[in-house]
């Protein structure tokens, strides 16, 4: 059986009823899909205290955009509305994001809690069974990986079922995959424990205030996949105030 029931596997926890589940990465993100706003937008993110923001074009003209923030777990927008939200925090960023988020759909803007298999797995199989996807090895979204490593885990799995017996072949999945999924994991981790810098000093370091990378005025990506490092500055010049949780970076905690 192949056990690709997401985040809070059923099957994981009866394969593996010691292992602790999903831990709370301290971040919360939106996503949504703003209509073409007319003008070319590259694909890039922005970086804040304690928060990113990023877009890519989409096919027709469309941008896809998301964010994360630092923020206690089930939180929602007191008003019910996310995008309000969402220009709440980052309204007094740089001018490109702001006219993006005015163009959004306030109804087609999801908010979820990012969670996290902070502990990995000892195995990626019990008996006949093989775990998939977030069921294996649920990350945070910081390097986009995701959905990538469970397409990873449906061909290697396929590939292991191909012509052997089956307790050999999870056997082999796992060996395969289990490196592979964990790095990845630990490696999304750390992008997020920069991104949750909030310290002047630790934000200096991460992100040299005075200098931006060419290619980005205004803090504006211009190059396919470019980042922004701007430490979320207004355009003024002057240091964008804070998100407004009052979350703190660090270890994800417990769920």
């Amino acid at each position: 059986m192949v056990a690709a029931d997401g985040l809070r596997s059923a099957a994981r926890a009866l394969l593996l009823p010691g292992h602790p589940g999903p831990r709370y990465s301290g971040f919360t993100t939106w996503r949504t899909v703003v209509p073409d706003p007319g003008r070319p937008v590259p694909a890039g993110e922005t970086w804040g205290r304690g928060a990113l923001t990023g877009v890519i074009p989409l096919t027709g003209g469309r941008v896809y955009l998301y964010a994360a923030a630092l923020t206690p777990p089930g939180g929602r927008a007191a008003d019910g509305d996310e995008r309000a939200e969402l220009l709440r925090r980052y309204g007094d960023w740089h001018r490109g994001l702001v006219d993006l988020l005015h163009s959004a759909d306030p109804a087609a803007v999801l908010r979820h809690d990012a969670w996290e298999l902070a502990d990995p797995l000892p195995a990626l199989h019990g008996g006949r069974v093989a775990l998939l996807g977030d069921a294996a090895h649920a990350m945070t979204p910081f390097q986009g990986q995701g959905a990538c490593q469970a397409l990873e885990d449906a061909v290697v799995l396929a590939h292991a079922l191909a012509g052997a017996a089956v307790t050999g072949a999870l056997a082999a999945y796992t060996a395969a995959r289990l490196p592979r999924t964990t790095a990845v994991t630990a490696g999304s981790r750390r992008v997020g424990r920069l991104v949750g810098l909030r310290a002047a000093p630790a934000v200096a370091l991460r992100t040299p205030s005075s200098r931006r990378p060419a290619g980005c005025p205004n803090g504006r990506p211009s190059g396919p996949r470019r980042r922004c490092w701007t430490g979320g500055r207004r355009r003024s010049g002057r240091p964008a105030r804070r998100p407004v949780s009052r979350g703190r970076p660090g270890p994800p905690r417990s769920g």
